[in-house]
């Protein structure tokens, strides 16, 4: 099935352009034009170039950002944990990729941005209406950060980074709480953001790497569920298959060709010299043509984003408090975070 396609094919860039549909941020017949999906393909990439580790300048003001922005956010007393990790991976982004001065963002105007992208995330994931009102108050916002005439392509790249790279980042340290060789993993990363660093495995290669940890999460918890390519059968074949051929990114995930106890997290999978070492790029961005264009640089950044968050969060002055993370709850992340908080430490007393 992920075979090469046509990629210009209208129905198979419709499968990545949805978001931009339910925002009505261009016309379906606009984005569904291969030249504007290209257009927008590289702007994109060359957005993303901007701020990658080749790119040094760029890359470590993106690591100030992320140091920022995390500060901004922690709390005087409690917060929830999800709200706080909304808002910290929103700013950095926006801070990141258009240069936003973090001290210009108000908490509010940021909270209210979290909760309209979240609230449209789920509607479109139940193909519910979207309210012109609310989406009007988030342009208004976004063109007072960066700008009218970039207002509509930032929203075009805020989507889909922050509704995959907050979850990600929230799964990630759920995992890490609580594990001292993880922890250390991120705070090292934290004070060398390089990508030498990010995949570096540890303890003499009996501890894993960042890179490793980010894949284990990516592996059970992908942000991309589904792959759809249009069916390709010949035409006297077509009223016995459906018009879309899917592929089911959990499954496959949890499949042999990824090692064994494939139910636990175990980032020494992906060692090299692991007994039975994953034999199968991860799917989680995607695949092929249609991937997303963030999939070499999402997982570093994200990373990032949890090192500054441990390097901050550290059960010194800050601790984030939580039930234990069920891999289970797989299918959707964005809930289940009932009762965790990132909570300020008073002096002489414990959590």
């Amino acid at each position: 099935m992920l075979r090469p396609r046509n990629i210009d094919h209208q129905a198979e860039i419709r499968s990545r352009v949805h978001l931009h549909e339910h925002f009505a941020l261009t016309s379906s017949s606009a984005i569904l034009d291969p030249s504007r999906h290209d257009r927008f393909v590289q702007d994109a990439r060359k957005l993303i170039a901007s701020v990658s580790p080749q790119q040094c300048a760029g890359w470590q003001r993106f690591v100030k950002c992320a140091e920022k922005c995390t500060e901004m956010f922690l709390p005087s007393r409690e917060v929830d944990f999800a709200a706080f990790i909304q808002s910290v991976t929103f700013c950095i982004i926006i801070t990141g990729f258009y240069g936003v001065d973090p001290g210009t963002l108000s908490p509010v105007d940021v909270a209210f941005m979290t909760s309209a992208l979240n609230h449209h995330s789920d509607g479109i994931s139940r193909q519910t209406p979207r309210y012109p009102g609310e989406l009007y108050a988030m342009r208004e916002r976004v063109c007072r950060w960066v700008g009218g005439e970039r207002a509509s392509q930032a929203l075009e790249t805020i989507l889909p980074a922050y509704e995959s790279m907050w979850r990600l980042a929230a799964v990630t340290l759920a995992y890490a709480n609580g594990n001292q060789h993880m922890h250390n993993a991120f705070l090292d990363f934290s004070e060398n953001p390089t990508q030498k660093q990010f995949r570096s495995f540890k303890v003499k290669n009996t501890r894993p790497s960042v890179e490793a940890i980010i894949n284990e999460v990516l592996r059970l918890h992908p942000p991309i569920q589904c792959i759809a390519r249009k069916s390709r059968h010949p035409l006297w074949k077509r009223l016995f298959y459906p018009a879309q051929e899917i592929a089911d990114v959990g499954a496959v995930h949890r499949s042999c060709v990824y090692g064994t106890r494939l139910e636990t997290f175990d980032a020494m999978r992906f060692h090299p010299q692991h007994e039975r070492p994953v034999e199968m790029q991860l799917l989680a961005f995607g695949y092929g043509g249609l991937s997303c264009v963030a999939e070499e640089w999402a997982p570093m950044a994200t990373a990032l984003i949890v090192a500054k968050i441990m390097d901050r969060v550290d059960d010194v002055g800050f601790v984030l408090i939580g039930k234990a993370f069920d891999a289970r709850m797989y299918r959707n992340t964005r809930t289940g975070w009932d009762g965790w908080v990132v909570r300020k430490k008073e002096k002489g007393k414990d959590s």
